[in-house]
């Protein structure tokens, strides 16, 4: 079921998929809905799959401005409510995982649980640098097959990108994604980005939690994410060897394996 509905000062594109317990899926910065289509089928013979595009990005509105993550979880909420999904399971990546450590924060009456896979408690200056230069590139008009493998370079693993024909399939998907990131929503998501910081109130998160973190993960590096479950009361840590920055993609298969174990 595909649908969109009026959320705060959005019209939120959203999807619903398989019946049981209720899994929303919570994509990071400049990333629609369609990054999760690896688990999106292994998962909905189980659970019921909500995915949405956040503000800013795919079929969802773009605003102009600075977005927050205390704005953009609130959107998720509001959209829960008006399906009629009182709890639900939320599954967070990168900047998606920021957004789900602001829903267990504020709404803790609202989770059953949630995954933060490939998140931190703030971005580094690296990452916040790449942005930034990313951000300049696009403003440039850089040929966007050079800005797909710049990205590439950055989110994948070294052995997942060396396999024949991945880099390829990855350079024609974003080609012919018919919702591209625009320099509109660029910039609302990372004003977002780059103002939070959950290090002052991280430790009072009271949801059952997982972190999921990457050996190669060169946005969050396992450190990162190991030091964001150590704040956690009672949070569970799994690291995934040999992956990048999002392992739902390089190992769809032991993702939700793991998820399932889970929760």
């Amino acid at each position: 079921m595909m649908r969109k509905l009026k959320i705060n000062d959005i019209t939120m594109y959203y999807e619903v998929h398989g019946e049981g317990e209720p899994i929303v899926l919570v994509s990071g910065f400049g990333a629609d809905h369609t990054i999760w289509y690896e688990v999106v089928d292994r998962l909905k013979n189980t659970y019921q799959v909500i995915l949405l595009d956040n503000r800013g990005i795919g079929q969802t509105d773009v605003p102009a401005g600075a977005y927050s993550i205390e704005q953009m979880a609130n959107d998720v909420i509001a959209l829960c409510t008006h399906i009629g999904i009182r709890q639900a399971h939320f599954i967070g990546n990168s900047m998606g995982g920021y957004i789900v450590q602001m829903l267990a924060y504020q709404y803790p009456e609202r989770v059953k649980s949630v995954v933060i896979s490939n998140s931190a408690t703030t971005a580094q200056y690296c990452f916040n640098l790449y942005l930034a230069a990313q951000l300049e590139l696009i403003k440039a008009n850089a040929p966007l097959i050079s800005l797909i493998k710049v990205s590439c370079s950055w989110i994948f693993s070294y052995q997942f990108l060396s396999q024949p024909g991945v880099l390829d399939k990855l350079i024609q998907q974003n080609l012919e994604n018919p919702y591209p990131l625009g320099v509109t929503g660029y910039e609302g998501q990372y004003a977002a980005l780059k103002q939070f910081d959950s290090r002052e109130w991280v430790e009072k998160i009271n949801v059952p939690t997982m972190i999921i973190g990457a050996d190669q993960d060169l946005i969050f590096n396992e450190k990162s994410t190991q030091s964001l479950a150590n704040l956690i009361p009672g949070a569970t840590y799994f690291c995934f060897a040999n992956c990048g920055h999002l392992p739902f993609i390089e190992y769809p298969e032991k993702f939700v394996n793991l998820i399932q174990e889970y929760i």
